[in-house]
């Protein structure tokens, strides 16, 4: 009989924090219903929600377009706190019917038995707050994630002040740190609306509407200062210190392609739409959201090839459509570029180009990529791995491993010169003992 694989995950512990009949991720109107239902129900129930979130992820756009537009109060999170449970009222009778809340906490990861990992005895939902990151077991998974906002590549889309409906919203009515007065909204559709009414609301200008697709320019240098366009008569331009992009939203997938549903294309429901299946169900925004004109919107943003997609990797439409690898790898010309190529999968633009490569992870730039991938036909979904947010390094190093995995963790596939520099080959009787190398000409 063959000995054990150690490096296999077959018979070993995954240290638990604890186990639940019914995990809901998202602390919306929808999840916090579905939590509610399910502790009625006799489930016990986790009901998890990532804000208030980091401040550094704020900066990333992450998980939506805030654009710095929001005030030194996101600093406080306990105060964020305050705030949050004061805009969610139902939190507070959740928390009172038997349902155990977790704010501040990110839905990082999720492991399911599947052909990578067949030994796995239930589910595992991977958790992190500011301090630690840990693993539960559930039943039943409720995702209520929502949707995120769609960036629009005009130019001066990077200044600061520049923000998504989504983004807009979470400063404004969630965590009361919006610090904008004279907005411009861009948008023809009821999240336009909406967003107006929110600002007005609120007592804020509203200074420009711009209903139609139409090629303008959002002026500054440091941060927003104004709103260009051109109409019949010429360009216009009026002042302001924000503009928001209410074009679209679209809803976050990455839980559920990570935890294997089906992802379909469906473009009267926001584009891509993930499926409940099982012991996982998908409620809310995250399950689809009302259609727009984004195609259009986004059209006039590429008209010209030195529009910039992908801030974070400096990558331009013209880049995009010809395929060319990063500036700073000094390669020869241009590629045979995207028609010449077929469909294109987005994870493969991405290794030849980078974009959407950078740290926001490419929320700001997928669906401007995807839409100049889909000329000939519906380019596939990209793929989404762990960790599905930003973690630091100390945030997973608290979380617990059982021995005899971290024994072998760092022996990929068992392969004894992962850790040796290339000009150094390992010698043939080199193996991984307890996860350390061994051979004589190896260990000095």
């Amino acid at each position: 009989m063959a000995e054990p694989d150690p490096t296999s995950i077959a018979g070993k512990a995954f240290p638990l924090r604890d186990a639940f009949d019914h995990v809901v991720v998202g602390a919306g109107e929808a999840g916090i219903a579905a939590a509610r239902a399910a502790a009625a129900a006799g489930e016990k129930t986790l009901l998890v929600d990532e804000h208030p979130l980091d401040p550094g992820l704020f900066g990333l756009d992450i998980p939506y377009l805030f654009g710095a537009r929001f005030d030194a109060a996101i600093q406080n999170a306990d105060r964020m706190e305050e705030r949050i449970v004061a805009a969610r009222p139902t939190l507070m009778a959740a928390m009172e019917e038997g349902v155990q809340v977790a704010l501040g906490t990110a839905a990082w990861g999720g492991f399911m038995k599947g052909q990578a990992s067949r030994t796995l005895p239930k589910p595992l939902l991977g958790l992190a707050d500011r301090e630690a990151a840990w693993l539960v077991t559930f039943d039943r998974l409720t995702i209520a994630t929502g949707a995120r906002d769609v960036v629009l590549p005009f130019p001066g889309w990077t200044l600061p002040g520049v923000m998504g409906a989504r983004g807009f919203d979470a400063a404004l009515r969630l965590y009361g740190a919006f610090n904008g007065r004279r907005i411009a909204v861009l948008g023809g559709d009821a999240l336009a609306a909406q967003v107006i009414a929110t600002a007005r609301n609120a007592g804020l200008d509203v200074v420009a509407h711009r209903e139609t697709p139409t090629p303008l320019r959002i002026e500054g240098r440091e941060e927003v200062t104004g709103l260009s366009w051109l109409d019949r008569a010429g360009w216009r331009d009026v002042a302001c210190d924000t503009v928001i992009m209410a074009v679209d939203t679209v809803p976050m997938v990455d839980l559920p392609d990570l935890l294997g549903c089906t992802i379909r294309w469906d473009a009267a429901f926001g584009g891509f739409v993930p499926q409940g299946s099982g012991a996982i169900a998908i409620v809310g925004d995250a399950a689809g959201t009302a259609p727009a004109a984004r195609l259009a919107w986004l059209d006039a943003a590429f008209a010209e090839d030195h529009a910039l997609v992908c801030a974070c990797e400096d990558v331009t439409a013209g880049d995009l459509r010809a395929l060319r690898p990063p500036r700073y790898l000094d390669a020869a010309g241009p590629q045979a570029g995207l028609g010449a190529l077929g469909l294109l999968n987005q994870d493969q633009v991405k290794r030849l180009t980078r974009a959407g490569m950078g740290p926001c992870q490419g929320r700001r730039c997928r669906e401007s990529v995807h839409a100049l991938l889909s000329r000939d036909g519906v380019a596939p979904l990209a793929s989404h791995r762990a960790p599905l947010r930003p973690l630091p390094l100390s945030v997973l190093a608290a979380l617990e491993e059982d021995p005899a995995l971290r024994a072998n963790w760092t022996g990929w596939f068992g392969i004894a010169a992962q850790w040796l520099p290339h000009w150094e080959p390992a010698p043939e009787d080199a193996e991984y003992i307890g996860g350390r190398l061994s051979g004589e000409d190896v260990v000095k």
